[in-house]
Parts: structure tokens; sequence; C-alpha cells
């Protein structure tokens, strides 16, 4: 072994039973070249003189005095700027060495250069006769050398004196102590640790750990301030992390720093509570996703970083100043539509003006990771555009009760009612739906003066078609809705919300409550908005949000009978048919029919070429074609194989698919063509169902018992 001086540091405040025990075990070490560096830290007991009068037995002995109390952080600063040796440890006060312990370290760390720390276990003695809650945590278990990778980085535990530095990277990377009462020695260790390479450890006990009541780490765990501190510890060291451009190499290790914040939060009753989650928030934005290898830690981080904290629901966007250049706009997503948002996204991008900032807020109702990951590459190319997810799990898992999902109804629909809370800077809000496409700048919204209106939106013009021609229609709105004729229906697909008046009259609550009393509304969201905002509506142009659905019935007898009956109809189709073929319109993709299902529709090469400048153009390519073979398939899914189907074309498109037969007669025999399934009891039709595009007729004898009738909406 190299001969190396090492220098150890221990700081004292009162410990007049145990610094005298402490100083004779380092004076006693079986390996001589050492230094001990004693920082009195204000000691107002006997603690200094017990140390003035080891240093007459002894000249290793360092001994400096800083008057008033300023914590250990501080204190091992002073003692780190004294230390000459060429290696560093740590002893607290109270506890002590074996005599092996420095001479053992020290062949730990010279086993290989590539060693940059060596970790030793302890003994814990208990003066109270009571355990530590965490004295697992404080010992160490492991034999030999380990590459130090992130999740190794974060097991080793972070107590200080169970361990030797080498001081050339300490002076490396200026690593030192940051003064916080709590968590020093944890940002201390989590700074070494992030640009070591590896670690030589013994399980052998060389460290004896003292724990009595009154001790600095007793007091740590009890205390309400301690996540606080954490919060100062991981936020010191990201900016570490930032300054030598490690973070790479430690995002999981940073990561579990911020969960293990998160964890705290959850175990204290915070008086800073807003303070901690803004924080946690804040450092979980730094944190690329894609570095992280654990799937737990990177599920956890994405959903703090989407501001879902510890069960609670924080709102980034309220750090977002008012005014006329920030324009927020909303939409509500799940897994399922990401896709299809990011088109929608794209022809804002495209029309959007360079003179305002466009806020991206998007309502996390379960997105996945990678989605998430090409929005944000999409947003970042485009300067005045911010991105923001926010999880509205705890939202929508609250209000549980109103939420129903049914059908293609999913929890995502609600998401629009939380605006009003999130966008508690703002007077006024867009929110738009996932199926639609801008060819105008959507900042033109902002600046309608919606007056003592609620709310602005567009006349569903097909709605508005039904009701005045289907008797259940005319019904479900005037029984069911309480909306009277002159009360127009809206699509909620595009909303302009004056925030003021829902915030001021809680109008979001009064949908929540309207949705959780009542189990029949067709369109659930929509039908609650319409009933509460009624009368207090600006009606925007049919532009704004020009339904494709609304095209397919325009023919029908039973349209045009009612445009010619009704003025409002009238005017209403006119100006929609002066949207439909305005190049500047806002198409709406309603219905069940949309262009990445339906190519061939009208107007879905408008929405295919800004779907082509996405990354999401081939994934929904790939499931267009899937989905067109699937329908194929499924077509022909009562004929098992191409051979059968040949042999079904040439026997006039019939098959005998089973026949049951009893010793040798026919009991049952049943016979399938394209358009009908027929079957015979011993050799006589009993029964027929024959099917074309929207009818099934079943017959019993040659009766025509029932029709079926059915429609694709």
């Amino acid at each position: 072994m190299t001969e190396a001086k090492v220098s150890i540091i221990v700081p004292f405040y009162n410990t007049e039973k145990y610094i005298g025990i402490c100083l004779k075990s380092l004076t006693k070490q079986i390996y001589s070249d050492i230094e001990i560096i004693c920082i009195n830290d204000g000691s107002t007991d006997r603690s200094k003189a017990i140390v003035e009068e080891l240093q007459k037995e002894d000249d290793r002995i360092h001994l400096l005095n800083l008057g008033d109390r300023s914590g250990p952080g501080i204190s091992r600063n002073h003692g780190l700027k004294k230390a000459t040796g060429k290696y560093l440890m740590f002893c607290d006060s109270d506890d002590y060495y074996n005599p092996e312990m420095v001479l053992t370290m020290l062949n730990l760390i010279l086993t290989h250069e590539e060693i940059d720390m060596a970790i030793c276990n302890c003994t814990l003695q208990n003066t109270n006769k009571t355990k530590r809650k965490d004295q697992i945590y404080l010992q160490n278990n492991r034999n030999g050398i380990f590459e130090l990778t992130q999740s190794l980085k974060r097991s080793i535990n972070i107590v200080l004196w169970n361990k030797i530095y080498k001081t050339d990277i300490l002076n490396k990377f200026n690593i030192k102590f940051i003064d916080i009462k709590s968590h020093e020695d944890e940002n201390f260790i989590f700074k070494y640790l992030s640009v070591s390479r590896k670690i030589n450890s013994t399980n052998k006990a060389l460290y004896n750990y003292v724990y009595r009541d009154g001790s600095l780490s007793d007091k740590k765990v009890k205390t309400v301030a301690n996540a606080i501190e954490y919060l100062k510890c991981i936020e010191d060291f990201s900016v570490f992390l930032e300054e030598n451009f490690l973070w790479n190499e430690n995002s999981q290790y940073f990561a579990e720093a911020i969960i293990h914040c998160d964890y705290l939060f959850q175990q204290k009753n915070l008086k800073y509570k807003e303070t901690l989650i803004a924080g946690i928030y804040s450092l979980s934005q730094k944190i690329n996703t894609q570095k992280i290898n654990n799937k737990k830690i990177r599920k956890y981080i994405f959903q703090i970083q989407r501001g879902y904290i510890s069960n609670k629901q924080f709102n980034p966007f309220i750090r977002i100043n008012k005014t006329e250049k920030n324009i927020p706009i909303i939409f509500a997503c799940d897994y399922n539509y990401i896709k299809y948002l990011s088109i929608t996204l794209q022809s804002i991008i495209e029309n959007a003006s360079q003179n305002n900032i466009y806020h991206i807020i998007i309502l996390d109702c379960g997105i996945d990771q990678n989605s998430i990951s090409i929005i944000e590459k999409q947003i970042s190319r485009y300067a005045n555009f911010k991105l923001l997810i926010i999880s509205i799990k705890a939202f929508l898992q609250e209000n549980k009760r109103s939420f129903k999902e049914r059908h293609h109804f999913t929890a995502s629909i609600y998401g629009r009612l939380i605006i009003p809370e999130i966008c508690n800077n703002f007077d006024k809000a867009i929110y738009v739906d996932t199926d639609m496409i801008f060819n105008r700048d959507i900042a033109e919204l902002s600046l309608i003066d919606l007056k003592d209106n609620y709310i602005a939106a567009v006349i569903d013009s097909k709605i508005e078609i039904e009701r005045r021609i289907d008797p259940w229609w005319a019904n479900y709105f005037k029984k069911k809705l309480s909306l009277e004729i002159k009360n127009s229906y809206i699509n909620s697909g595009l909303l302009v919300f004056n925030l003021e008046k829902w915030r001021k009259l809680s109008i979001h609550n009064q949908c929540i409550e309207l949705l959780a009393n009542s189990k029949e509304f067709i369109l659930p969201d929509q039908d609650v908005i319409n009933i509460i905002c009624k009368n207090r509506i600006h009606y925007l142009d049919q532009s704004w949000n020009c339904m494709q659905h609304t095209i397919n019935i325009l023919n029908d007898k039973a349209t045009i009978r009612a445009l010619n009956e009704s003025v409002f109809l009238e005017n209403l189709i006119t100006e929609y048919n002066i949207a439909y073929d305005d190049p500047k319109t806002v198409l709406h993709y309603t219905s069940n029919k949309k262009p990445w299902n339906t190519p061939i529709m009208e107007n879905a090469e408008k929405w295919w070429l800004y779907c082509k400048k996405t990354e999401f153009y081939e994934q929904i390519l790939l499931q267009n074609i899937s989905e067109q073979i699937q329908t194929h398939l499924i077509n022909l899914n009562n004929n098992s194989n191409q051979f059968e189907r040949q042999k079904m074309e040439t026997s006039n498109y019939t098959k005998m698919i089973k026949n049951y037969c009893l010793l040798g007669i026919s009991i049952l025999k049943i016979k399938i063509t394209v358009e009908s399934k027929k079957y015979y009891l011993f050799g006589i039709r009993i029964a027929k169902i024959v099917k074309n595009l929207h009818r099934k007729k079943y017959y019993i004898f040659g009766l025509r018992v029932f029709t079926l009738k059915f429609w694709k909406i």
C-alpha cells in the first residue's frame, strides 16, 4: 500500500460525554498518517476543553473554533478547507472508529484506480435501549467492487461516516456542504456518487454508531421541516448536475431522489405544502424520462411531471402571467386520441401568428409516455409554443360519481370542466377537440368580447335540424334538457370560456352536480354545458366549427322540408355551406367516420395533409391499413379459408355449413349465402334470415315475423 495522508473531519457541539472516546479511537488507529480536524460549532459545555487536553497528547489533532453555532454542514466545510490529506473521512463526535478502520478503508480505495469510494459496515449502540426506525438503512452488507450504476447509487446509504473519499474529486468538482439544517450530508453524497466510477465495499463493522436522544439525527426524523430541507437538498443537486453536464448518467438517480421527496410529502402535515408541491413539480421537469431504465420509476416521474403529486393535483399553469399575447389552448386526451391531437396541433401551429405565445395545455387522462415525447418534440420546434401536460387523474377520481363512461364516451370528455380551475390566472381559455383542423389563427378567438356570456361556441347544425324533424329529439330537448326552441344547441368541440364568470358562479361545479344527478344524457358533458349556459352563450360563426356530419343529411327529404319551413334553419345552413367551402374554415370531423379510419370521406385529404407532417403519420397509416384488412376478414368470417370461399363462389354463393343426420337421414340442415341463412328440418325449410344493407328480415315457415332496421351513426 502506498503511503497517503488521511484527513478525518470531526465537527462537535455539546458532546462532552462522547468526544473524548471519539478522538481516542482516532489517535489509536493502526494507520498513523492521519490528521484529525475538530470543528467546535459553538459548544457551551466542556467539549472544547476535552479536545484541547487531547491536543496536548497528540499533535495530529487540530481544533477550529467557529464561535456561534452554524450547523454541521458549515462546520464540515471549514474542515474541508483545513484538510491536507489525499483522502478524506468523517466521524461524528458521539461515535468512534475501530482501530483498523482507517487502514482497511485506505486499502479498499487503493485496490484499483477507478475505485472512487470505499464503504464499510457499522455497529449500532443504543444508549437509550430503543431502536432507530432506519437502522437497517444505516448498515452496509455489500462485499466487493461494484460499478456505480444509477440504481446502485440510490441504494447506497447517505451517511458520511462509513466512507472514504478522494480529495482530488472533491476539489475538481468543488463538492462541499450546503447551508441547510438537515440533509446536507445527503446532498454531499449525491454529488460525490454522481461523479464516481466504482466503489469497494466491505460488510465488516468498522464504525460504531451511538444512537441517543437529542442527537441531531434524531431531530431530523421528527421535524416537519424535514421535507422542505430535503427539497433544498435536491434543488442544489440539480444545479450541480447542470453545471457539470451530468444529467444523462444520473437521470434515474435524481428521479429516485424526487420520488423520495414526494414520499416525505405524503408522510408530513406540512405548513409549506404548496411550496413543496411546486418544487417537486418544477424539479421533475428537468428529468429526461427516456434515460430511465426502470419502468416503475419512469412511470412515477411521468405522473409527477404531469402535476399528479402525492395523490394531489398540482396546477403548474398558475405561474404563467396573464397578457394579451399569452393564449391558453386546452385539450383533454387519453391514449386513444393523442395521435390525432398531434394533427390538430399541427394545423394550429401552421396558422399561428408569431406575435402570440400559444400555451398548449394537455389534460392527461391516461397518455403513454412515448406519445408525450413525440408531442414535446413537435412543440419544441416552435419558439412561440409552450407545452404543459397536466394529469387530471385526481380530478376524475374525485368526481367519478358524476363522470360516467359508456359507448364511445370516455372520462376524457369531462376534462373541459376543470379548465376554469387550471387557468385561474386568465379571463379566457380556448378548448379544442382532437378531431379538428384549423385553417386560420386560433388566437382570433381570444379577441372576442364575451360580455356577460359564460361561453362562446358554434351551433350544432345537425342537431338543430334533427330536433325539428324528429319528434323524439324534440321531446328530449324539451323534457330532458329543458331547452326551448330559442335555446340553440351548441357543439362542445370548440369552446371559449369566460373564466371569470365560471369561477365566480362555480359553473363547473354546477355542471358536475348535474351530471351526478342524471343518468339520461345522450351527450353528457355537452348536454350539461348547454343546460347550465343557456341564455348566456355567445354564438360563433359556423366557420369556427364546421361539422362534417351535417353535410351527410343536407340532401335528405326531411332536411330539405325542414329548411323550407324554418327561416332559422335556412339561415343556419346557408352560413354552414359558406363555411364548408371556405378554405380558412375550421373543420370538425364529427360522427364515427373520421379521416384516419375513412380516408375516402369528404375533406379527409385536408386532414391527411397535416397528418403527413407529424411523427404519427406512419403509425396512423399502418393502423388504417390494419383496420381495413381486419374489416375485410370480418366480412368473410363465415368462410374459414380461401378454398372454401372459391367453392362458395362456384356454387352460386351457397354452402351447406352443417348437416345433422340420424341413421343416415338428414335431421337439421343449415345453408348460408352472402345475403341469407336458411334452416331445414327433415328437408322442410322452417326458417330464413335475409340481410341487406340496413335490414334483417326473419321468416318462419315462409311468413315474415319481424324486420330489424339498423343504421351506423
